[in-house]
């Protein structure tokens, strides 16, 4: 049984948190929700983690976070559906880092098209969040949630600064290791 699994999106994201911390047991779980789920469901069934970390990049939805800003997210449902079944997800809160709603899309800029609500707390949108959630949920494994904003949503990709976004999450990231690390 494993403690807890780092998990990204793409090995982009995971690439400089393994060089930097290479004895945390990273995971791909891929993009997008059905890959996310599917890939999480089989680690799951296979190693057994006690808690999962959700990391990669994301979009910020709202001008109050800066590019390269790191957040966790407290609340994640999935983009588009009826409001008869939106399902929402509340990851277990690990750092200190600025609250943020997330939305999980099948692809970019869905939460402006859909209107993304109007919060107290920032939102941003990413791929994955809600798969990892309902399937954390089905296995009762604890999640939690980070993401480092790459862009804003609409911009075109040519402006997105994920190699910045990547190396302040490898940042944070080692430093939430070595903490958990020590507490132990």
């Amino acid at each position: 049984m494993t403690d807890t699994l780092y998990l990204f999106p793409t090995e982009f994201e995971a690439a400089l948190f393994r060089v930097l911390r290479p004895q945390a047991e990273v995971r791909i779980v891929g993009v997008g929700m059905s890959q996310a789920a599917a890939t999480l469901s089989r680690i799951i069934a296979e190693e057994q983690p006690e808690k999962v970390l959700l990391c990669g990049i994301a979009g910020a939805c709202d001008e109050r976070l800066d590019v390269g800003t790191a957040v966790e997210v407290v609340t994640d449902c999935e983009m588009g559906l009826p409001k008869a079944y939106a399902e929402s997800y509340k990851p277990c809160r690990c750092t200190e880092l600025p609250e943020v709603e997330a939305f999980t899309v099948s692809r970019c800029g869905v939460s402006l098209e859909c209107g993304a609500r109007e919060s107290e707390v920032p939102a941003i949108e990413q791929m994955e969040g809600a798969a990892v959630g309902a399937v954390c949920r089905a296995w009762g494994v604890e999640y939690s949630h980070l993401r480092t904003i790459s862009n804003r949503v609409g911009d075109a990709r040519s402006l997105w600064r994920a190699d910045e976004a990547v190396e302040h999450l490898a940042d944070v990231l080692s430093k939430l290791y070595d903490a958990q690390t020590e507490s132990k």
